[in-house]
This record gives structure tokens, C-alpha cells and sequence, in this order.
């Protein structure tokens, strides 16, 4: 089979599959269950959750939607710099489905920070069809596909994770991270009701070894990647038009003679639909060493837009430079993306978002502060219905 045949191929899938995620689309949002089904709820975000590892490393079939999130800043050895996202969503059709049944799409986008180059691809399979689903080992450990997109999870986290299109390519190697719960144990709050909410939590430091590939050449490659697994059933309020979201993986330098001081920064800030901050936005950050973390609430943290870029595909605007600020660690940055136009324009779900490689530079407590990380702007063009409250 040619490449032309297989894009062809991809692409009558394409079709087909986008119908029927509008379907189960349609279910979520209108709150309905096929007739056949028996009457039953999807489980809902509560206060108190008991993790488990490697378990919750896994799918959780009892919530609607569930997404293992990729993100990486890579470099080559002579210092080309790339950004991708591989992203594996989780979708169930109605309460009581098994993870056969459910439906998976992926989004895959690379970032050739050095030419201005911006690739993506999205995906979508039913387990049912035997095109995509997980399997999973008496240790724990899995594996979750769509085609040949995969994401290899071993007991202590991920391992590996492969995708190729055209001439796009991801093949990493992944080592470990300490786990960072976010919210409140890992209790997400996104609105004032009850189960408005997910559970959450990231790997925020996974070195990456690997090779990426553009435009037919492979490149190798190492870096560090961020990875996000969040579950839920409702996740929005009705109010709320999307969030503006950060992942940075920072050094603050310390003393003269001293080692430089990690930090990990988690922000989300959700937005009304009067494009105010909502009071449910929040943040995490971890400091090692000496190792600590601190969850801090809306009122904890700034997230100031500094210039805008209008996509001329969707004529959105989207605010690619911010200053952040968290008074009470004395700590101010600059997030700024590596370039502008990293849109996803998604055909497959029809929803658009910004998602892309950002620099940070910086000050905390007096000392420099840089790293690097990845943002994520949703909600610009029209509000993310599929995760409200229904």
C-alpha cells in the first residue's frame, strides 16, 4: 500500500467516524440514552477519591470522558527545537458501557519551532471495530491505540509513546516523574455544583529520549514532556466559555554555589461567558528540593494576557503572551510562545484551540527564573457543550 493509499483510506474513515462521534456527541450533551440501554448514571467527581497506582494509571469506565495528555519542548543535539502534542481521549457511549464499546480519538500536532512549521492530525476509533482500545497486563502495565498511535504505560507511569502520519513522526522513550495531585487531593473543582469537577492529576517531568519526525525527516531528539490524566463525567458549568491552561517546567536559580531549584507550575484558568475569571480556577506547584507542593486557589495567582494573535483559518483570538504572577512565592514570569500559530482546527469533534510550545523567563524570590512548557487556549471561537453540565 502507498502513502497516497493509506491517506485515502484515513480519510473515508474520517468521514465515517465524524458522524458517528456527532451522534455520541448529540447523547452527551442532550443527556439521553439509547432506548436499548438501561437506565443508569455515568459516576461524578466527588471529594474523597482513594487513589491507587498503577490502578489509576488505567481507564475509569465509569466516568463519561477520560484523557491521557502529552505535551514536550525537545531538542536536537545541534539545538533545533521542536513542541508536540499526542493527546488520547476516552469517550463512553452511555452509563454501564465496557471499554469495547467506548469510542477513542487522538490528536497528534508537532511545532518545528525552528522553521515556523505547525503539522497536526486527529484521529478517531471504536473499540468495537478492533481499531483502537486498551489492553492491560496482570502488573498493570497497558497499552492504549488507536491504529498505530500508542501510549505504552508501565507500572511506575508511561514508557513509550509512538504516532506516525504523512511525514509526521513521534517515537519517545519516556523516564519517571513524581506525581502531582492537583486541587485538592487530586479533586479538581471547575463549578459551583456538586460534580462539576474531575480528578486530576499530572506527571509533570518525564525525561524523553527519542526521535521526531517533519516532512519526512527524523530527527533525534531529547527533552523533558508533561503529561495530564483527568477523568470526570461533568466537568464545566453552563456559565463558563473555556480556560486558558499552563504547563511549565521551570530552574530558578538560588545562591552562588548552589544547585539550581526545580519548579513545576500548573495553571488553569477558567472563563466566564462575560470573559471574566471564574472563581473556580486554580493552581499547583511543586518545588524540589527541598520537595514541595502547594495547591493555591483563584485568588492565588494572576494570569495577565499580553498580546493576542488572530488565526487568519478562524479569525479566533487568542492571548500567546501572559505575565504570571503568584505573590506569595515572590514569583513573576513571562510565558510567551515560541510562535504564534499553533492552532488545532479539529474536523473530526469540529473544535477549535490553541495549543502550543511557550518560553518562560522570570524572577522568584529575586532569583532568575526560565524553562519552558506548553499552553493551551480553549473557547476562544465557542464553548466547549460537550463538557458542561447536563
Amino acid at each position: 500500500m502507498t502513502a497516497a493509499d493509506s491517506i485515502m483510506i484515513e480519510a473515508r474513515t474520517t468521514r465515517t467516524l465524524r458522524a458517528a462521534l456527532l451522534v455520541i456527541l448529540w447523547v452527551f450533551c442532550a443527556g439521553r440514552l439509547p432506548a436499548q440501554q438501561p437506565a443508569a448514571q455515568f459516576r461524578s467527581a466527588l471529594p474523597g477519591y482513594h487513589w491507587q497506582f498503577p490502578r489509576d494509571h488505567f481507564a475509569h469506565p465509569e466516568f463519561a470522558n477520560e484523557w491521557w495528555y502529552f505535551t514536550g519542548n525537545l531538542t536536537t543535539a545541534h539545538g533545533r527545537r521542536f513542541g508536540f502534542e499526542l493527546t488520547f481521549f476516552r469517550i463512553s457511549p452511555f452509563p454501564g458501557a465496557d471499554l469495547r464499546q467506548d469510542f477513542y480519538f487522538a490528536h497528534f500536532s508537532i511545532s518545528d519551532l525552528a522553521h515556523g512549521g505547525f503539522y497536526f492530525h486527529e484521529r478517531a476509533r471504536r473499540g468495537l471495530w478492533r481499531q483502537a482500545g486498551l489492553q492491560r497486563q496482570p502488573s498493570g502495565a497497558f497499552r492504549l491505540w488507536t491504529a498505530n498511535w500508542q501510549l505504552q504505560m508501565g507500572t511506575n507511569g508511561p514508557r513509550r509513546l509512538d504516532a506516525d502520519w504523512g511525514g509526521m513522526a513521534l517515537h519517545l522513550q519516556l523516564g519517571p516523574s513524581p506525581i502531582l495531585f492537583n486541587g485538592v487531593n487530586g479533586w479538581s473543582q471547575k463549578g459551583a455544583r456538586l460534580g462539576e469537577s474531575s480528578y486530576y492529576y499530572s506527571l509533570p517531568r518525564l525525561a524523553a529520549d527519542g526521535e521526531i519526525g517533519v516532512s519526512g525527516h527524523r530527527h533525534g531528539v531529547h527533552g523533558l514532556v508533561w503529561m495530564d490524566h483527568e477523568f470526570a463525567t461533568n466537568q464545566l458549568a453552563p456559565n463558563q466559555q473555556g480556560w486558558d491552561w499552563m504547563g511549565l517546567q521551570l530552574e530558578s536559580s538560588t545562591a552562588a554555589g548552589q544547585p539550581a531549584q526545580d519548579l513545576d507550575l500548573m495553571l488553569f484558568q477558567l472563563r466566564q461567558k462575560d470573559g471574566s475569571k471564574d472563581s473556580h480556577s486554580s493552581a499547583t506547584l511543586r518545588m524540589a528540593p527541598p520537595a514541595s507542593v502547594t495547591t493555591l486557589p483563584s485568588g492565588g495567582f494572576q494570569m495577565t494576557p499580553v498580546r493576542w494573535w488572530k488565526s487568519p483559518a478562524t479569525g479566533a483570538h487568542y492571548p500567546v503572551a501572559w505575565t504570571v504572577s503568584i505573590p506569595s512565592r515572590q514569583l513573576t514570569l513571562t510565558v510567551e510562545a515560541r510562535q504564534d500559530n499553533q492552532e488545532l482546527r479539529t474536523r473530526i469533534t469540529g473544535v477549535d484551540y490553541w495549543e502550543g510550545a511557550v518560553k518562560v523567563t522570570g524572577r522568584e524570590a529575586g532569583h532568575p527564573v526560565q524553562g519552558s512548557g506548553y499552553l493551551e487556549l480553549t473557547g476562544y471561537g465557542h464553548a466547549l457543550r460537550a463538557l458542561q453540565a447536563r
